[in-house]
């Protein structure tokens, strides 16, 4: 019988973020303790907060929202984990995942783990501020392996907030698929891999489905045997 480990966080308002962007919060308009039928209430969430996942849209003006990505885009059957330890504000090299070749090519899901997301927990600021990236170079790397849909990451963003400009931006828009065509590589961020399991045969990334979006939050889980 198969079992699932969720890799996505939590959505909590103290959560890390894209210094600078909004976060999340919860408006109560109706409480059963406050005299209501039921318990509702209203979602104040930035699409890029939390576990979630880039649409080409987030850097493509012609690029798919997120309710417009085919389904199949969101479940991998190849997923595969390489380890490129990384420190503040450093950038994973095109060099550093051409050393894991073999496995790249074979994967629909590359999960690059950092070991960063320990630092999540005791320091959100710093994980968020000065966290690792993927370089550009990285990128076109990555955007070059034809069977590539996806790649997931410990990290707050594909880009590191120190060198978002220029590094950072090019290689959201190198995997967003700009100028592309229809070539694009789903980015999944601040994913918790320090809980992938190594018998992992099948990953989904499920975002909400929001019309006119970018972007979206997204639950992510490993399905084991």
């Amino acid at each position: 019988m198969a079992r699932f480990v969720r890799l996505s966080y939590d959505v909590e308002p103290d959560g890390p973020g894209w210094p600078g962007n909004p976060t999340y919060r919860w408006e109560q308009i109706s409480s059963i303790a406050g005299g209501d039928a039921a318990n509702v209430g209203v979602l104040h969430l930035c699409d890029h907060f939390g576990s979630h996942l880039d649409a080409p849209n987030h850097f493509d003006d012609a690029g798919l929202q997120v309710a417009q990505v085919p389904l199949e885009r969101f479940v991998y059957e190849r997923p595969r984990l390489v380890d490129v330890a990384k420190e503040a504000e450093e950038l994973v090299t095109r060099e550093e995942l051409e050393a894991h070749d073999d496995v790249v090519r074979e994967a629909d899901l590359l999960l690059v783990r950092t070991g960063w997301s320990s630092v999540r927990a005791s320091d959100p600021e710093r994980y968020a501020s000065r966290g690792p990236g993927i370089s550009a170079d990285a990128c076109e790397y990555l955007i070059a392996q034809p069977g590539l849909h996806a790649v997931a990451l410990d990290l707050v963003s594909l880009a590191s907030y120190p060198k978002v400009d220029p590094d950072g931006i090019v290689a959201h828009r190198i995997l967003c698929g700009v100028g592309r065509d229809d070539r694009y590589v789903i980015i999944v961020e601040d994913v918790d891999l320090s809980r992938y399991p190594p018998n992992a045969r099948r990953v989904y990334a499920i975002p909400l489905f929001l019309a006119g979006a970018d972007s979206s939050p997204c639950t992510v889980f490993a399905e084991v045997e």
